[in-house]
């Protein structure tokens, strides 16, 4: 008979294992002194996209909002009072029904301390288009004409009809006459998106 080669052999196997090891222990350490050249080489292969990409209008923005987040300081030190780091026990320090403050409650004694020259705002629409008063009655009379149409059922084809143009027109024309809410905004950037 023929003997096999075994070449599952335990004694080959762990040789072979151990001869990995060694080869696997190289590759990494060879990996993390390329690992520099590599970059480095990227680098300079892509120079001209990275370029690209840093002068790219998005990335000006990103900057620009980065920068102005970076101003903003979150806590400074000086919000925070003494005790809270140091010092005092639950019992002496002040909780929240320790304010000693005035309440809005407290508005007719804070009149009287401050004196009565207190003069109230006077707030005023401001000029309201005679073009944009038609459009709401329109819009308004549309709407409970179309209400009104359906407890007559005799006139309600002829009626329906007149107060759904009444409505098409008025909230059409009230859609055209919108300006948006461009005076809240702060610059080119700001989408509107208050928190």
């Amino acid at each position: 008979m023929t003997d096999h080669k075994n070449s599952n052999d335990g004694d080959d196997r762990s040789a072979d294992f151990r001869k990995g090891e060694r080869q696997a222990g190289s590759d990494v350490a060879s990996a993390g002194a390329n690992t520099e050249e590599s970059w480095a080489d990227f680098m300079a292969e892509h120079a001209g996209d990275l370029d690209d990409v840093e002068n790219s209008r998005a990335a000006r923005k990103f900057n620009r909002k980065a920068e102005c987040e970076e101003k903003k300081a979150l806590l400074d030190v000086e919000d925070l009072k003494k005790n809270a780091f140091v010092g005092g026990n639950r019992f002496t320090q002040p909780g929240p029904r320790d304010h000693a403050g005035t309440s809005w409650l407290d508005t007719d004694d804070v009149m009287d301390r401050y004196g009565e020259d207190f003069t109230p705002p006077n707030p005023s629409i401001g000029h309201v288009s005679p073009g944009r008063v038609v459009l709401w009655i329109l819009f308004v009379a549309g709407i409970l004409g179309i209400i009104a149409s359906t407890l007559v059922p005799s006139l309600a084809s002829v009626l329906g009809v007149i107060f759904g143009l009444c409505l098409i027109v008025g909230a059409g024309g009230l859609f055209a006459t919108h300006r948006g809410h461009d005076d809240t905004k702060r610059d080119e950037d700001d989408d509107g998106a208050r928190v």
